[in-house]
């Protein structure tokens, strides 16, 4: 699988596991310290803390969750993916944007950065 189908297919393993309501699948992609800047929050930093996050927001009812790669780029051993999310979240619907930064080590990529927000 070439660099970019790979961060490309991280880039969706996350939504993948937050649809299968399953956190530790959503946080297999993260780097061990990567980290998730979600909006309204502190930086969650580490595999334990972003896993946490996503249990708490899957308990919370988030579901249906689209996203939709806009745009992807690698240069050496960084990348970012970004794009639009849709989804819902205790019945309310939710729509945003989002960037990942990925970096590829001895464990090939994995996503150092995520951030997002939500549309107004």
């Amino acid at each position: 699988m070439s660099d970019i189908d790979t961060v490309k297919a991280l880039d969706a393993a996350i939504i993948q596991g937050i649809n299968a309501k399953d956190a530790s699948k959503a946080t297999a992609p993260y780097a061990e310290d990567g980290a998730a800047m979600p909006p309204g929050a502190p930086i969650m930093t580490g595999h334990t803390a972003i896993r946490e996050y996503w249990q708490a927001a899957i308990d919370g009812g988030l579901s249906n969750v689209v996203a939709n790669l806009t745009d992807a780029h690698i240069g050496g051993d960084c990348a970012v993916t970004m794009g639009t999310l849709t989804g819902s979240m205790g019945g309310q619907k939710l729509a945003g944007k989002y960037v990942l930064y990925f970096r590829k080590g001895d464990d090939g990529w994995k996503v150092q950065g995520d951030i997002w927000n939500f549309d107004a």
